[in-house]
């Protein structure tokens, strides 16, 4: 039970890290316009681009942390008996990945923002007509559904998993930096 909930806690600060990041972001891009659009934005990218480059950096960085600092971070592994130390070591990276990530896809909002303004204003245009729903609709129900599919993607990889994280070869090279076990089990295809 304590590692369930050591892995929700995770998921839950990094999505509140994100959440807030998300109004600033929405905010700072909308200026004295409606944010709605940019939060609906927000939330349609969080759910879909970065919930794949949230994978991939989550284990470059466990990688990274083994290698230069001989910690084994594996995301859900905090031993056993479960320790709290894993548990925050394992929320600085996981923090640090969504961060991260949060901001390399706002760098590329950015580039875009005419044309993903536009895009959003046209999305949300049919509620226009009451700001209340709107709100309702881009804060609360919107935010509901995709977040709840965005955990259940994001938790299926936070918590630890043996098949996730062994080593699988692919196309002759090695994928260590998906495993637990760094190193000198590598597995690579001849």
């Amino acid at each position: 039970m304590k590692v369930f909930q050591y892995d929700v806690a995770k998921n839950g600060l990094g999505a509140c890290t994100v959440h807030f990041m998300n109004i600033f972001i929405a905010m700072q891009f909308a200026g004295k316009e409606d944010p709605c659009p940019w939060y609906f934005i927000q939330i349609l990218f969080d759910t879909t681009v970065i919930v794949y480059a949230n994978f991939v950096v989550l284990r470059w960085l466990e990688k990274v942390v083994h290698s230069h600092f001989a910690t084994d971070v594996s995301s859900g592994d905090y031993g056993d008996p479960p320790q709290i130390t894993r548990w925050f070591h394992q929320l600085g990276v996981w923090l640090t990945v969504v961060v991260v990530c949060k901001i390399g896809i706002t760098s590329v909002e950015y580039v875009f923002k005419n044309p993903l303004a536009e895009f959003g204003a046209i999305i949300l245009a049919p509620l226009c007509f009451n700001p209340h729903l709107e709100l309702f609709i881009v804060v609360v129900f919107l935010p509901l559904i995709l977040n709840a599919f965005q955990f259940w993607i994001m938790d299926s990889y936070l918590m630890y998993s043996n098949e996730l994280h062994a080593k699988i070869p692919s196309n002759g090279l090695s994928t260590s930096f998906i495993g637990s076990n760094y190193g000198s089990n590598s597995m690579t295809l001849h």
